[in-house]
């Protein structure tokens, strides 16, 4: 009982960054230049570090190209359905419902479905709230997880890139305006 809190914080951080997910989902986000080349950047690290750590287990670039792959169609039809709108101080997008609730649920899913399968290995080997920290190998053994995180880094890659590209022409298509 003593490992409650850290559990409990971590739960909560969960909590709120789903949160902020499903609230950015919903309306319209502005578009920020800086912000879209953080993420990208971010993401694309990411994906560099998962590739380089599935040289340990090759017969995961399977999933790896799956998750890729799943990533790109996914972001192929957000771009189709994006809408754009300009306010008075910049545009804002909002992407498709439907697209970012597919993400969202891929993402909830594997998370409940580790803490579940943690807490059942936990709970059997007997160790009361002692488990070691995941390492970056543990995500990589599971090719369902790295399947995941590849459809996520290739979509937000894909899709973050043509919104960067995008804001740029209605940049200056506003300026051939005035």
């Amino acid at each position: 009982m003593e490992h409650l809190g850290p559990t409990l914080l971590i739960m909560a951080l969960i909590a709120f960054g789903i949160y902020r997910r499903v609230k950015r989902t919903i309306g319209f986000q502005k578009l920020n230049r800086k912000r879209l080349i953080f993420r990208t950047t971010i993401f694309g690290v990411l994906g560099c570090v998962f590739l380089y750590a599935g040289l340990l287990h090759p017969i995961h670039f399977i999933a790896d190209a799956v998750g890729l792959a799943v990533g790109l169609i996914l972001s192929y039809y957000a771009i189709k359905h994006i809408q754009f709108e300009k306010r008075d101080d910049a545009w804002y997008y909002r992407t498709h419902l439907w697209v970012e609730v597919t993400l969202i649920v891929l993402l909830l899913g594997r998370i409940v479905y580790r803490l579940l399968a943690m807490y059942y290995l936990q709970s059997d080997s007997g160790m009361n709230g002692a488990a070691a920290a995941p390492t970056l190998e543990s995500y990589t053994k599971d090719p369902l997880t790295v399947g995941i995180f590849f459809v996520l880094i290739s979509f937000y890659i894909r899709y973050f890139t043509y919104l960067l590209r995008k804001q740029r022409e209605l940049d200056g298509s506003e300026s051939h305006l005035t």
